[in-house]
């Protein structure tokens, strides 16, 4: 069995790119036998100081703390073994740059071993399973929501008041939180097929494209999603559309064939290739060629030579 990678990210209308990402070496396989193929996404929190820091940190620290696995620890145990390796490092780089607030970031992480998925999520990024075309979530989102409508099905409050609470969407965990408690994550092994494809989404995506919407990219070959998907987001034309990133990960034996360079087609973050970045640049630089024409302009009237 092999594992077909692919991955997309844009910045958005944000001012920066707070997603991060990592994917195992699919070559590997002497880890591949006992450790499987892992996948990592972080979305750095928007409302801290530093959220690319600590998106950045939490991959880095998730990939080489579980490049450490050894063939007689179990992967779920790795995971979550990982995941507080890079909650310690989140922890560590704040005070490292004196933020007394701390920084954040939200992950998830798949690995696919041996027709099984193994996930860990902290916050409300994504993990969904995709099956002939049908699309899964797999993990639960650590927003205050969940507690919000416990509250209402307990009578505590009306259906109206949880639906339309302010904080609804705001995240009860996340990496670089100082008393991890809530992980999600599964203990017993999630079976998957061949052919079967495992995607992870930053809110960016999912938040802004219905489970239709969604549905509707997943037709052509599976290393192509996570750049359509990146792609009709955009479109969308949501002024304030936050970061997004996509990554796939698929499990084939050789039915499906090559990707035809999909899985090198995705949208760096520092990369102004595509056409919608490059209308964004072209605006910038209008914007600041008439500035310096007004500024120019300013410097010539209402000023009277000084003689000495």
């Amino acid at each position: 069995m092999r594992y077909l990678p692919a991955h997309a990210q844009h910045i958005g209308a944000r001012h920066y790119q707070q997603d991060s990402l990592g994917l195992a070496d699919p070559e590997d396989q002497a880890f591949l036998a006992h450790g499987g193929y892992l996948a990592v996404l972080c979305d750095g929190m928007g409302g801290m100081e530093h959220g690319d820091i600590a998106s950045q940190t939490a991959v880095r620290a998730t990939l080489d703390a579980y490049a450490l696995k050894t063939p007689e620890e179990s992967i779920p145990a790795a995971l979550e073994r990982s995941a507080r390796e890079a909650n310690e490092r989140v922890i560590e780089a704040a005070l490292n740059l004196g933020l007394k607030e701390g920084v954040g970031t939200t992950l998830v992480a798949a690995v696919l071993h041996s027709g099984f998925l193994y996930f860990i999520s902290v916050g409300d990024s994504a993990v969904f399973h995709v099956r002939d075309g049908v699309l899964h979530m797999v993990n639960r989102p650590h927003v205050f929501a969940n507690l919000l409508d416990q509250a209402a099905d307990r009578g505590q409050i009306s259906r109206s008041e949880a639906a339309q609470h302010p904080e609804r969407e705001s995240l009860t965990s996340f990496i670089g939180i100082h008393n991890l408690e809530e992980i999600d994550h599964n203990l017993e092994p999630w079976p998957i097929s061949e052919g079967d494809t495992i995607l992870l989404a930053s809110d960016g995506m999912f938040k802004t494209l219905d489970p239709e919407e969604i549905q509707a990219c997943l037709t052509d070959h599976p290393q192509s999603w996570p750049q359509i998907l990146v792609e009709r987001t955009l479109a969308k034309g949501n002024p304030g559309q936050d970061n997004v990133t996509v990554v796939s990960v698929t499990s084939d034996s050789g039915r499906l064939g090559k990707s035809n360079g999909w899985a090198r087609r995705k949208m760096h973050r520092l990369d102004f290739g595509g056409e919608r970045d490059a209308l964004l640049l072209a605006r910038v630089l209008l914007r600041l060629a008439d500035f310096l024409v007004r500024f120019l302009l300013s410097l010539g009237h209402g000023v009277s030579p000084v003689s000495s």
